[in-house]
């Protein structure tokens, strides 16, 4: 099956513009006009389809002969049509859904498109089956596209992927696809400059080996295999499986009582990428054998909670790295 990449605006819902759900990231016309043909990419017809559109740039042609159709051919059948667009809070850009099995056309289709808005359609590039569109909430929205640097989409709002260098990352889209909610997203953070002193270090390296050792004693119990991960920079620190169950633990281990514990920018941004399977598990007092206290937080219902029902709050800090220059 072909796949096309298209570039798209920003919204919730792609169902209409309305005072909370405003486009946005596309270009200076649905900047200043609050519109775009994208804005109904999610809204189903009444005869079942939903109707995709991007623009391209002078309304030129989808080249189809780039992802298996005759140069002749005006439109093409069985196409997976990945829809992007870029995150306004956080920058970069991602996947926001897609059309499965769409009819792509090479050039854009007059008329109005069935049941969209009482005032019909001006044009539409695509059409597929209601049951073959996924959106992804905008919470969950967390595969990325490539940097541009690397072979990514450039400035271009279609990207043929056909000759993309990098066959692992359509491989973790055909997974994504499939199940995105129970795709786990593993990508190794490169090694950064590390302080060159802390305060007791011998006694932090004690807590943090105590809690993982206790976390992962946690779950052997409960018949889980567990491998430690906290040397591969993945954002948590241990695996636990059982059967074709993964759970990603992200361990924080505390002298104290539990009042606060921080995320580095890599473990939070797994956080969101990897929530169905990422637990955060936190144990308090480690090394006081009589107050140990073991608390695996867990997302459910858009909320962290434990099986206490105690809930997280998740609060954005902004840090820097300060380096003297070196002539």
């Amino acid at each position: 099956m072909s796949t096309i990449f298209l570039r798209i605006a920003w919204m919730k819902h792609y169902q209409g513009v309305s005072k909370n759900d405003i486009p946005t990231g596309a270009g200076s016309y649905v900047e200043e006009n609050h519109d775009g043909g994208e804005v109904y990419n999610f809204q189903p017809s009444t005869d079942g389809y939903m109707f995709g559109y991007v623009h391209i740039q002078d309304y030129k042609a989808i080249r189809l002969e780039r992802i298996g159709a005759e140069r002749e051919d005006d439109y093409i059948n069985g196409v997976t049509i990945v829809f992007f667009a870029k995150n306004p809070q956080t920058g970069g850009q991602y996947v926001v859904g897609w059309h499965k099995n769409a009819t792509l056309y090479r050039n854009e289709q007059a008329g109005k498109a069935k049941g969209i808005r009482a005032n019909g359609r001006r044009a539409f590039r695509a059409k597929a089956r209601v049951k073959d569109c996924r959106l992804i909430h905008e919470d969950d929205r967390s595969f990325e596209l490539p940097f541009r640097n690397v072979g990514g989409p450039g400035q271009s709002n279609v990207w043929y992927v056909e000759n993309y260098n990098d066959p692992k990352y359509m491989k973790n889209l055909e997974e994504y696809i499939k199940d995105p909610a129970h795709c786990i997203d593993r990508k190794p953070k490169k090694g950064t400059r590390g302080r060159p002193w802390q305060k007791d270090v011998e006694l932090k390296k004690r807590i943090e080996t105590g809690a993982m050792d206790i976390v992962a004693e946690y779950f052997q119990k409960r018949n889980y295999t567990v491998e430690y991960k906290h040397t591969e920079n993945l954002g948590w620190d241990l695996e636990a499986k059982l059967r074709n169950q993964t759970l990603l633990l992200e361990v924080k281990g505390l002298s104290g009582s539990f009042n606060s514990v921080e995320l580095t920018h890599n473990e939070y941004i797994n956080s969101k990428r990897n929530k169905t399977h990422y637990r955060l598990c936190i144990v308090a007092n480690v090394l006081d054998t009589n107050n140990r206290k073991l608390d695996i937080y867990y997302y459910k219902d858009r909320k962290w909670t434990n099986n206490n029902n105690q809930k997280l709050v998740f609060e954005e800090i902004v840090s820097a790295r300060v380096y003297p220059v070196v002539p």
